[in-house]
């Protein structure tokens, strides 16, 4: 596999009805999706295997996760969820939250 530049601009697609997963880069046991979320959309708090980072890269919102009250989260910010932990999203503003959703 080569070396790869993206553009996330690239890769912006929104839903009126839910939050939008756009895979960006799929390789061997790890892979990049963009998240696109429209104000008043939400990822509910989930599970599973593998570790997640979140970069935000346009918008605010909140970090959800269960028995925790939710973290404000803007560009720049960087979610560490480590395999086992839950973790979800919501854009409780007025304008799209755009995040690159990396497995490893």
């Amino acid at each position: 596999m080569k070396n790869l530049i993206l553009d996330f601009n690239d890769f912006k697609a929104f839903n009126n009805d839910k939050p939008n997963k756009v895979t960006m880069w799929k390789g061997e046991g790890s892979g990049m999706n963009l998240m696109n979320l429209k104000p008043g959309q939400e990822i509910k708090p989930h599970i599973h295997d593998g570790d997640h980072i979140w970069v935000v890269l346009e918008g605010s919102g909140e970090f959800l996760s269960s028995g925790d009250k939710a973290e404000a989260i803007t560009v720049g910010s960087i979610v560490v969820a480590p395999s086992g932990e839950e973790h979800g999203a919501r854009n409780n503003t007025d304008g799209n939250l755009v995040f690159a959703s990396i497995t490893v």
